[in-house]
C-alpha cells in the first residue's frame, strides 16, 4: 500500500513540474522583437564598408552615388534587420513603413517596398532589400525613411534603431573622411572629389589615413598633383568662384 502510495505522490510530484514548466515557457513565449541593424561604432562601419566601400554613413542613414558606376541603372542596397530571441524553422512576418522625402516616388526612383516583410527560416538576422533605380538623381538626392511597426510575427525593438534612412543620388556626395583632410582638400565640392578620384583610382577612399607624410605620403603627393592641377587650369562652383585646393604640406 505505502509503495502505491510513493508511486502516485511521485506522479503527483512530476506532473506539477510538467506544468509549471510549461507555465514558465508560455510566460516567456510571445512575440519577439525586431529592429534595423545598422553599425554604431567605426570597427562596424569599417566592417561593413568591406562588404560595399562605396557607401557613406551618416547617423541612421546610408547613402549611395550612381556617380562611383557610370555604367549602373540601378542598385540594391540591403539594410540588415535583427530579433530578440532564437531562430526558427519558419519563415516569420515582420512590417515596415516607408517615407518619401525630396520627391522621391516608389517606382520611379524606388521599387515599391511591400509592408509586409520575411525574416527567413532559421536566421536571427537578415536584410531587406531596397532596390533604387538611376532616374532624375543628378541635381536631387532621392531618400526614403523606413520604419519597423508592431505587426506579423514581432513587436518593436529598441527604440533608437526602429528608422533607417537610405539617400541615393547621381551626384558625388561629401565622404565621411573628407573632413579629417579639409586642411588639404579645403571645403568640399563634387569637382574637386571627381578630380581627386581621377587622380588616385577607386572612389578616392582616404578612410583610416592621417594627412601626414610618414603615414600617407603617396596620398599627400598625389593631393599636391591636385593642387597643381586646380592652378593651371580654372575650375568654378555653381557662383562662378575659382575652386582651390589649399593643400601647405
Amino acid at each position: 500500500m505505502k509503495r502505491v502510495y510513493y508511486i502516485l505522490l511521485l506522479g503527483i510530484i512530476f506532473l506539477s513540474m510538467f506544468a509549471c514548466s510549461e507555465a514558465g515557457k508560455e510566460m516567456f513565449e510571445g512575440p519577439n522583437s525586431i529592429c534595423f541593424r545598422f553599425p554604431t561604432t567605426s570597427e562596424d562601419i569599417e566592417e561593413y564598408r568591406k562588404l560595399d566601400s562605396s557607401l557613406i554613413f551618416r547617423e541612421d542613414t546610408v547613402v549611395y552615388s550612381f556617380a562611383f558606376d557610370m555604367e549602373a541603372t540601378e542598385r540594391e542596397i540591403c539594410i540588415p534587420v535583427q530579433i530578440a530571441g532564437f531562430a526558427t524553422e519558419y519563415d516569420r512576418k515582420y512590417k515596415v513603413t516607408v517615407e518619401e522625402y525630396n520627391g522621391t516616388q516608389a517606382d520611379v526612383h524606388y521599387e515599391a517596398i511591400s509592408e509586409e516583410q520575411i525574416l527567413g527560416a532559421g536566421k536571427t538576422t537578415d536584410s531587406l532589400r531596397v532596390k533604387f533605380f538611376r532616374r532624375d538623381m543628378d541635381k536631387v538626392a532621392r531618400k526614403i525613411g523606413l520604419r519597423i511597426k508592431t505587426g506579423g510575427d514581432f513587436v518593436e525593438g529598441t527604440q533608437e534603431r526602429l528608422f533607417f534612412a537610405v539617400q541615393v543620388s547621381d551626384i558625388l556626395e561629401k565622404p565621411s573622411w573628407w573632413d579629417q583632410w579639409s586642411d588639404c582638400f579645403g571645403t568640399y565640392h563634387p569637382i574637386k572629389y571627381r578630380e581627386w578620384i581621377k587622380l588616385y583610382g577607386g572612389t578616392g577612399d582616404l578612410t583610416g589615413k592621417d594627412p601626414d607624410w610618414w603615414r600617407a605620403s603617396l596620398e599627400l603627393t598625389l593631393v599636391l598633383e591636385l593642387q597643381d592641377l586646380f592652378e593651371r587650369e580654372e575650375f568654378y562652383d555653381e557662383n562662378n568662384i575659382r575652386l582651390t585646393i589649399p593643400c601647405t604640406h
